[in-house]
Protein backbone atom coordinates (compact mmCIF):
# COMPACT_ATOMS: atom_id res chain seq x y z
CA UNK A 1 0.00 0.00 0.00
CA UNK A 2 2.83 2.43 0.73
CA UNK A 3 5.98 3.28 -1.24
CA UNK A 4 8.24 0.23 -1.71
CA UNK A 5 10.30 -0.67 1.37
CA UNK A 6 8.58 1.83 3.67
CA UNK A 7 6.25 0.42 6.31
CA UNK A 8 3.55 2.73 7.59
CA UNK A 9 1.66 2.02 10.79
CA UNK A 10 -2.13 2.06 11.33
CA UNK A 11 -3.78 4.21 13.99
CA UNK A 12 -7.40 4.77 15.07
CA UNK A 13 -9.18 7.01 17.56
CA UNK A 14 -10.10 5.13 20.73
CA UNK A 15 -13.68 6.26 20.18
CA UNK A 16 -13.71 4.39 16.83
CA UNK A 17 -13.91 5.62 13.24
CA UNK A 18 -11.56 5.34 10.29
CA UNK A 19 -8.19 3.64 10.47
CA UNK A 20 -5.44 6.04 9.36
CA UNK A 21 -1.79 5.69 8.31
CA UNK A 22 1.21 7.36 9.97
CA UNK A 23 5.00 6.82 9.79
CA UNK A 24 5.19 5.72 13.45
CA UNK A 25 2.67 5.42 16.27
CA UNK A 26 4.51 7.20 19.12
CA UNK A 27 4.53 5.83 22.67
CA UNK A 28 3.34 9.22 23.93
CA UNK A 29 2.27 12.58 22.55
CA UNK A 30 0.10 13.43 19.56
CA UNK A 31 0.29 11.78 16.15
CA UNK A 32 -0.30 13.24 12.66
CA UNK A 33 -1.86 10.99 10.03
CA UNK A 34 -1.04 11.02 6.30
CA UNK A 35 -4.40 12.71 5.65
CA UNK A 36 -3.33 15.61 7.88
CA UNK A 37 -5.34 14.91 11.04
CA UNK A 38 -3.62 15.42 14.38
CA UNK A 39 -4.81 13.01 17.05
CA UNK A 40 -4.15 14.30 20.57
CA UNK A 41 -2.20 12.25 23.13
CA UNK A 42 -4.35 9.58 24.77
CA UNK A 43 -7.12 9.72 22.13
CA UNK A 44 -5.69 7.11 19.73
CA UNK A 45 -4.18 3.64 19.65
CA UNK A 46 -2.04 1.73 17.16
CA UNK A 47 -3.94 -1.10 15.42
CA UNK A 48 -2.93 -4.06 13.24
CA UNK A 49 -5.86 -3.67 10.80
CA UNK A 50 -5.46 -2.23 7.29
CA UNK A 51 -6.21 1.46 6.83
CA UNK A 52 -9.62 2.42 5.45
CA UNK A 53 -9.13 6.22 5.24
CA UNK A 54 -9.24 6.95 1.48
CA UNK A 55 -7.00 10.05 1.83
CA UNK A 56 -4.33 8.17 3.81
CA UNK A 57 -4.39 5.30 1.29
CA UNK A 58 -4.07 7.70 -1.68
CA UNK A 59 -1.25 9.68 -0.04
CA UNK A 60 0.60 6.47 0.88
CA UNK A 61 1.41 6.11 -2.84
CA UNK A 62 3.07 9.55 -2.96
CA UNK A 63 6.75 9.29 -1.96
CA UNK A 64 7.06 13.04 -1.32
CA UNK A 65 4.08 13.00 1.10
CA UNK A 66 5.54 10.04 2.97
CA UNK A 67 8.95 11.72 3.17
CA UNK A 68 7.35 14.90 4.56
CA UNK A 69 5.38 12.88 7.11
CA UNK A 70 8.53 11.11 8.33
CA UNK A 71 10.35 14.41 8.79
CA UNK A 72 7.35 16.06 10.51
CA UNK A 73 7.41 13.25 13.07
CA UNK A 74 11.20 13.57 13.37
CA UNK A 75 11.58 10.12 11.83
CA UNK A 76 13.83 11.45 9.06
CA UNK A 77 16.75 9.30 10.23
CA UNK A 78 14.57 6.19 9.78
CA UNK A 79 13.68 7.27 6.24
CA UNK A 80 17.36 7.86 5.46
CA UNK A 81 18.26 4.41 6.83
CA UNK A 82 15.58 2.76 4.65
CA UNK A 83 16.72 4.70 1.59
CA UNK A 84 20.36 3.67 2.10
CA UNK A 85 19.28 0.08 2.64
CA UNK A 86 17.37 0.08 -0.66
CA UNK A 87 20.30 1.67 -2.48
CA UNK A 88 22.62 -1.07 -1.21
CA UNK A 89 20.49 -3.76 -2.85
CA UNK A 90 19.95 -1.91 -6.13
CA UNK A 91 22.28 -3.07 -8.86
CA UNK A 92 23.47 -0.51 -11.37
CA UNK A 93 22.45 -1.16 -14.97
CA UNK A 94 25.23 -2.93 -16.86
CA UNK A 95 27.17 -0.70 -19.21
CA UNK A 96 27.31 -1.85 -22.80
CA UNK A 97 30.76 -3.01 -23.75
CA UNK A 98 32.32 -3.41 -27.16
CA UNK A 99 32.55 -6.93 -28.49
CA UNK A 100 36.03 -8.43 -28.22
CA UNK A 101 38.05 -7.68 -31.31
CA UNK A 102 35.87 -4.73 -32.37
CA UNK A 103 37.18 -1.21 -31.97
CA UNK A 104 34.99 1.19 -30.08
CA UNK A 105 33.40 3.89 -32.22
CA UNK A 106 34.95 7.31 -31.68
CA UNK A 107 32.72 9.80 -29.95
CA UNK A 108 32.02 12.87 -32.07
CA UNK A 109 32.02 15.82 -29.68
CA UNK A 110 31.65 19.36 -31.00
CA UNK A 111 34.49 21.72 -30.25
CA UNK A 112 33.25 24.65 -28.21
CA UNK A 113 34.88 27.88 -29.23
CA UNK A 114 35.13 30.60 -26.59
CA UNK A 115 33.45 33.84 -27.64
CA UNK A 116 35.80 36.31 -29.31
CA UNK A 117 37.18 38.97 -26.97
CA UNK A 118 35.22 42.22 -26.95
CA UNK A 119 37.17 45.04 -28.61
CA UNK A 120 38.08 48.04 -26.44
CA UNK A 121 35.91 50.29 -28.57
CA UNK A 122 33.02 49.79 -30.99
CA UNK A 123 32.42 53.03 -32.80
CA UNK A 124 31.12 55.59 -30.27
CA UNK A 125 31.10 53.07 -27.39
CA UNK A 126 34.08 52.42 -25.10
CA UNK A 127 33.16 48.85 -24.09
CA UNK A 128 35.18 48.63 -20.85
CA UNK A 129 32.69 47.75 -18.07
CA UNK A 130 29.68 47.22 -20.37
CA UNK A 131 28.07 43.82 -20.91
CA UNK A 132 26.42 42.96 -24.24
CA UNK A 133 22.64 42.48 -23.85
CA UNK A 134 21.58 41.85 -27.43
CA UNK A 135 22.25 43.03 -30.95
CA UNK A 136 23.75 46.49 -30.46
CA UNK A 137 22.45 46.75 -26.88
CA UNK A 138 24.82 47.16 -23.94
CA UNK A 139 24.18 47.37 -20.19
CA UNK A 140 26.36 49.10 -17.58
CA UNK A 141 26.91 47.69 -14.06
CA UNK A 142 24.59 50.46 -12.80
CA UNK A 143 21.72 49.37 -15.08
CA UNK A 144 22.05 51.98 -17.81
CA UNK A 145 21.04 50.61 -21.22
CA UNK A 146 22.82 51.94 -24.30
CA UNK A 147 21.54 51.11 -27.78
CA UNK A 148 23.81 51.43 -30.78
CA UNK A 149 22.60 51.68 -34.39
CA UNK A 150 23.88 51.90 -37.93
CA UNK A 151 26.05 49.52 -39.90
CA UNK A 152 28.05 47.41 -37.46
CA UNK A 153 26.06 48.93 -34.56
CA UNK A 154 28.76 51.59 -34.09
CA UNK A 155 26.68 54.79 -33.73
CA UNK A 156 25.23 55.87 -30.39
CA UNK A 157 21.44 55.87 -30.78
CA UNK A 158 19.74 55.81 -27.38
CA UNK A 159 20.33 55.78 -23.63
CA UNK A 160 17.71 54.43 -21.19
CA UNK A 161 17.95 55.01 -17.44
CA UNK A 162 15.09 55.35 -14.97
CA UNK A 163 16.73 57.76 -12.54
CA UNK A 164 18.34 61.18 -12.47
CA UNK A 165 20.26 62.34 -15.54
CA UNK A 166 22.39 65.48 -15.78
CA UNK A 167 23.06 67.22 -19.11
CA UNK A 168 25.87 69.81 -19.19
CA UNK A 169 26.55 72.17 -22.08
CA UNK A 170 30.21 72.23 -23.08
CA UNK A 171 31.99 74.92 -25.08
CA UNK A 172 31.75 72.89 -28.27
CA UNK A 173 29.18 70.19 -27.37
CA UNK A 174 27.35 68.52 -24.52
CA UNK A 175 27.93 65.95 -21.78
CA UNK A 176 25.15 63.70 -20.41
CA UNK A 177 25.56 61.72 -17.19
CA UNK A 178 23.12 58.92 -16.33
CA UNK A 179 23.99 56.62 -13.46
CA UNK A 180 27.46 55.28 -14.16
CA UNK A 181 27.48 56.21 -17.88
CA UNK A 182 28.76 59.39 -19.48
CA UNK A 183 27.97 60.47 -23.07
CA UNK A 184 30.13 63.28 -24.47
CA UNK A 185 29.32 64.90 -27.82
CA UNK A 186 31.74 67.38 -29.43
CA UNK A 187 30.86 68.22 -33.02
CA UNK A 188 30.46 64.91 -34.85
CA UNK A 189 32.53 63.04 -32.23
CA UNK A 190 30.44 61.09 -29.66
CA UNK A 191 31.88 58.98 -26.89
CA UNK A 192 29.86 56.69 -24.57
CA UNK A 193 31.75 55.26 -21.58
CA UNK A 194 31.51 54.13 -17.98
CA UNK A 195 32.49 56.83 -15.45
CA UNK A 196 35.27 55.48 -13.23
Amino acid sequence: MSAPGIRLESVRRKSGGRIHLTPRVPAKGSVTTLCGQTLAAGTYAGVEADADCANCIRRSRDASRISSAFFEQEEGSELLRLSLEQARFRKPAPRPTAEPGKAAKPVNRPIVQPPPPTPERIGDLVTDGFKPSGNGVWRSPGGVIVRMSGKGRERFAELVFEAEMVATRLEDGMRLRAGDVEVTAKGDDVQVRIKH
